[in-house]
């Protein structure tokens, strides 16, 4: 009962996150329903609305059986194998293009991270000093 529950949650925000997907599409501003229910999700659980124990056993189930979700998406490719090869020059410049900017902006991100959390700490020393 207590894995039926925790499916019941999330289908809940599924279907929440579809419904204001639709009335979005109303006003000309498409977005993706099943990103509006994670994100309606991940509110509810930083807000303690949702306790993590109460979609744990589910959750971990998803993240471990992960690979079945890219089944369609790898048939998908495989049957349009032919369009692909005319212009598969062009995905993998695409496709090094992004890894190199997103590559790029990690590090930064982590650099200016590791930046700030050491101004940080410096801070709260010389305050401890005093």
């Amino acid at each position: 009962m207590k894995v039926m529950k925790q499916i019941l949650i999330i289908i809940i925000f599924a279907l929440i996150g579809n419904l204001l997907s639709y009335l979005l599409s109303l006003i000309n501003f498409p977005f993706p329903g099943s990103l509006i229910g994670l994100i309606l999700l991940f509110v509810f659980l930083l807000t303690g609305l949702i306790k993590t124990e109460g979609i744990s056993e589910v959750g971990q189930y998803f993240i471990d059986n992960m690979g079945i979700f890219f089944v369609p998406g790898a048939i998908l490719i495989l049957n349009n194998i032919r369009i692909l090869s005319e212009i598969w020059w062009k995905l993998a410049i695409i496709i090094l293009v992004a890894f190199i900017i997103s590559f790029t902006a990690t590090y930064w991100a982590v650099r200016l991270t590791l930046f700030l959390q050491d101004k940080v700490r410096k801070k709260k020393e010389v305050r401890e000093n005093d």
